[in-house]
């Protein structure tokens, strides 16, 4: 942090000082959207179980089974939502999965690939596959 900054900010008179940061949105990048995808699908069990709890507190009745697939559909879904905007082909997406590589990665994406499976979306299925057989590439 630069004190002097924020000094400027307070100066009077009349002059304005042009300041050339550049800002990235993170949240428009791959590499943000690996890391995203990644940790949607690592922390799912942690959601899924805060669900349960939530609405064993609220109604005790409630079927613990539906409540553990619709958590899993939450997790799930938004995870595809960002594993979706990798373009493979893409050299810059393709350095964000080769940072991103490690043995988690490859598990998440197994496991996406599962689940979707089982509500045979194959679609959905043959594009996660594409970036597992890129990341086995290496």
């Amino acid at each position: 942090m630069d004190i002097n900054k924020i000094f400027d900010l307070f100066e009077s008179g009349s002059e304005v000082k042009q300041d050339n940061s550049v800002f990235i949105d993170i949240k428009n990048t791959p590499i943000y959207w690996i890391g995203m995808f990644k940790k949607l699908i690592q922390n799912n069990n942690v959601f899924t179980s805060q669900i349960i709890g939530f609405f064993d507190k609220m109604s005790p009745e409630a079927d613990k089974e539906d409540l553990k697939e619709a958590g899993d559909r939450v997790a799930y879904e938004r995870a595809w939502y960002y594993i979706n905007k990798i373009d493979i082909n893409n050299k810059m997406h393709q350095d964000s999965i080769s940072l991103n590589l490690d043995k988690q990665l490859k598990q998440t994406l197994e496991k996406a690939i599962l689940y979707f499976q089982e509500f045979e979306e194959y679609e959905k299925c043959a594009f996660i596959k594409k970036i597992l057989d890129f990341t086995n590439s290496f």
